[in-house]
């Protein structure tokens, strides 16, 4: 599934915003190369943080930043909270766009996996 989280700061009320977003329509598996801005996403959930507490976790590291971001009802799997934080941490070291959006599909991660396993 291809997913995009696009990350974005209220600063009125000092808060951090992922919102996730997923294409829900099939794709030809044998297209290796599209261009994903051209696709259709769909809102699945969004989720915010304390902008203090998630600068604190930048400070502490991107594991620390990944248990801030993580919750009951936020758990990207490891290699995709991965990406997520690394846009994160983008977004505060001064990246200028208002919104930052990661892409990630899971398409790499278990072409990889069958990889290993074969």
């Amino acid at each position: 599934m291809l997913q995009r989280y696009d990350i974005s700061m209220d600063n009125d009320t000092n808060r951090v915003f992922i919102r996730e977003f997923a294409v829900i329509e099939r794709k030809p598996r044998k297209s290796e190369h599209y261009d994903v801005t051209l696709q259709n996403f769909s809102l699945l959930h969004e989720t915010s943080f304390d902008v203090d507490r998630i600068r604190a976790a930048i400070k502490e590291g991107s594991e620390a930043l990944i248990l801030e971001l993580r919750s009951h009802d936020f758990y990207p799997n490891g290699s995709c909270a991965k990406i997520i934080a690394e846009g994160v941490t983008g977004f505060f070291n001064g990246d200028t766009a208002p919104v930052t959006a990661v892409y990630f599909d899971d398409r790499t991660l278990l072409s990889t996996y069958v990889e290993k396993t074969s």
